[in-house]
């Protein structure tokens, strides 16, 4: 009798990149018979396959990818496959096809020794995405511009809650984005001096490619000031500062360079000059004044050099303090102790002698120092021609101080404290008369006295700049002079009692069907203090699980100028800008609905915000504004809804508050009256 036996056979199965064709190395599948029992599971090696051993001939086997290295996407597609012996093999799946972007199964050939068959499998690898920003028609690249990414359904992208910020080339490179996901960037914060771009763009990301989005950034129309070396004018000046004056000489700014010799400054049109008053280190103040025009809506380029300074620079500063000392006089003397010259230190305190153009010794004296011990030995300076010869001199100050008392004027309503009463936490700022510096920021105790630290001798003016709480601010400025060594000088103040207070009022229907329009109406919108609120807003918070917005009504108010309505979403943190430069004395109805606005099928707006900025004392509301929104048909009878909504304003860092809510129940049918009568 004579038996055969059929030889077990095998299963290669082959991994590769979908666009290169190399192997994947560390790829695992899951193996199955046709009865769904797992055979075992295997991962591909160093070149990309792996040998399924121990398969009977005829028996149908169905091999599932289960996990991918990282850089790839998952094949889900399975493949199944008749195992023959010797002859080829039938493959089930799906020849050359597409699945999510992935390629689906291919043709296996069998035959070999032992009845060898196989499978191959393809993996799409992920992409990255580079999104570049760039000064509007210019290749420069900005640094610092902060953009918002997220998938089409809203997810946000990253671990940074989907924000990414562009680097010294202006770039952001995101790595490892699966083919066919759609991406969306919004660019959310930009620099000083430059229009925020809010049109977001969106690519869907494709297999082997390395996408890119750019985005440009339009200057803001006013002064772009460049400071550089006159003898190489590729070089750059930081740290060099200036005051920015109207042509009738009102200080408009004072700016300082930036690292790479940059300041910008909004200006709006009209005519300007530039002054410098601090120079760069190594470089000689030049405070010629250099004019300029300012165009609507253009940047205007100011470019000013600055000369090396070769010579002797005198630094003199207070030996407590270190700052610089204003109105020194010193003379200079060559090496036989002639008197050559004059100079007097500028408002930082420094002296610039130059021209020396002989080497050697020379000699400076202390002549004049008001407020200050006068250092009468004679410093030797030992000169280099075409160096700078640095000469640090601090000078002992003679002091006195200024102490300020500060009380109500009236009787205050909001804390109960009569006429008289000290008041405590207000600041004050010393400034020099002659050079206009800050000398000392003081602050009042519990017995309303502020006391200043030791001052030098001199003239000095006091300007309040923070008041206490429930108190306005005085900047009205009080001069005092410190007269000899040792001397309290003493000043009185008051302040007039403040009053803050913002108010809304929100109504709406008291009942509802679902399906219906409701309408909700705002009243009392106002700022109701006695001084001006910065921040000034309102607010409205939506029920969501009861509601869509449709439409603002955003009435009038009683003093002109311009706001900007914002809104946010369930499925975004972020405000986006609803409308822009809505005028306070135009009455406009904005359509708001989420088809109106472009959101996704899951996304709903949940609160919307009129941005007002600053606003004076009595701002209010003149035609009432009014929001319309739609009830969600799937409501049952007997639910309630809250709307929300809220003012407030910053007075002195602090937040004035109001909130209103209305409650809307919907409407649930009573039970039906028993007939009567045939």
């Amino acid at each position: 009798l004579t038996f055969l036996n059929e030889p077990l056979c095998s299963l290669t199965l082959t991994k590769l990149d979908s666009v290169t064709g190399k192997p994947i190395p560390g790829t695992e599948f899951t193996v199955k018979d046709g009865n769904g029992t797992v055979l075992g599971r295997y991962t591909t090696g160093k070149d990309g396959t792996v040998v399924v051993t121990g398969l009977v001939p005829g028996s149908t086997v169905v091999v599932t990818e289960t996990k991918v290295p990282d850089g790839y996407v998952l094949n889900p597609t399975p493949q199944t496959i008749i195992v023959k012996n010797g002859s080829n093999s039938v493959n089930s799946g799906t020849v050359g096809g597409t699945t999510n972007g992935n390629t689906g199964g291919s043709t296996n050939v069998g035959g070999g020794t032992n009845g060898g068959n196989d499978l191959t499998f393809e993996n799409d690898p992920k992409t990255r995405l580079i999104i570049e920003k760039y000064i509007t028609g210019t290749t420069t690249p900005l640094k610092g511009v902060t953009f918002l990414v997220t998938k089409s359904n809203g997810k946000l992208l990253g671990s940074a809650n989907g924000e990414y910020t562009t680097d010294e080339n202006g770039r952001i490179v995101i790595e490892g984005l699966e083919p066919g996901v759609t991406i969306i960037a919004k660019e959310i914060r930009t620099l000083d001096g430059y229009l925020l771009d809010t049109t977001p763009k969106t690519i869907q990301i494709k297999v082997g490619d390395a996408q890119t989005l750019r985005f440009y950034n339009t200057p803001i129309g006013g002064l772009e000031l460049i400071k550089v070396n006159e003898a190489d004018k590729t070089q750059r000046i930081p740290n060099t500062t200036f005051e920015i004056r109207k042509m009738d000489g009102s200080l408009v700014d004072t700016v300082t360079t930036d690292k790479q010799g940059r300041a910008h400054l909004d200006l709006d049109a009209g005519d300007f000059y530039a002054v410098e008053i601090e120079a760069g280190e190594g470089f000689k103040l030049d405070a010629t004044p250099t004019y300029f025009t300012i165009q609507d809506g253009k940047a205007t380029t100011v470019t000013i050099t600055n000369k090396a300074f070769s010579g002797i620079l005198i630094h003199k500063t207070d030996s407590v303090t270190g700052k610089g000392i204003y109105g020194v006089t010193f003379l200079l003397y060559d090496s036989g102790n002639t008197p050559i010259g004059q100079y007097t230190s500028d408002n930082s305190g420094y002296v610039y002698i130059e021209g020396l153009t002989t080497s050697g010794r020379y000699y400076l004296r202390e002549l004049e120092n008001e407020g200050y011990l006068v250092d009468t030995e004679m410093k030797t300076v030992y000169v280099t021609a075409g160096e700078t010869t640095i000469v640090e001199w601090k000078n002992t100050p003679i002091t006195g101080q200024i102490q300020v008392t500060k009380t109500s004027a009236e009787y205050n309503t909001m804390n109960g404290w009569p006429a008289g009463t000290p008041l405590p936490n207000t600041e004050f700022e010393i400034y020099e008369h002659r050079s206009g510096d800050l000398a000392d920021t003081i602050k009042t105790d519990k017995n309303g006295v502020a006391k200043s630290r030791p001052l030098p001798l001199g003239r000095y003016k006091v300007v309040e700049s923070k008041s206490a709480d429930y108190y306005g601010l005085d900047k009205t400025p009080i001069e005092v002079e410190i007269e000899y060594a040792g001397q309290i000088v003493k000043a009185a103040m008051t302040n007039k009692s403040l009053y803050t207070n913002v108010s809304i009022t929100k109504r709406g229907y008291s009942e509802v069907v679902p399906g219906q329009s409701i309408k909700y109406d705002l009243s009392g919108i106002g700022n109701n203090s006695t001084t001006a609120l910065t921040s000034f807003y309102w607010r409205d918070t939506l029920p969501t699980k009861a509601v869509r917005l449709d439409k603002i009504v955003t009435g009038t108010y009683n003093v002109p100028g311009n706001y900007k309505i914002v809104y946010k979403t369930n499925l975004s943190s972020e405000y986006r800008t609803l409308a822009d430069n809505v005028s306070t004395q135009q009455n406009r109805v904005i359509i708001a609905s989420p088809a109106a606005l472009g959101l996704a099928s899951n996304e709903c707006v949940t609160e919307f915000m009129c941005v007002f900025g600053v606003v004076p004392s009595n701002f209010r509301q003149v035609e009432a504004p009014a929001v319309y929104c739609n009830v969600l048909s799937g409501l049952t009878g007997g639910t309630q809804f809250v709307n929300q909504a809220d003012v407030g304003g910053v007075y002195n860092g602090q937040w004035i508050m109001a909130t209103d809510r209305w409650v809307t129940t919907v409407y649930k049918p009573g039970k039906p009256l028993p007939r009567t009568g045939y």
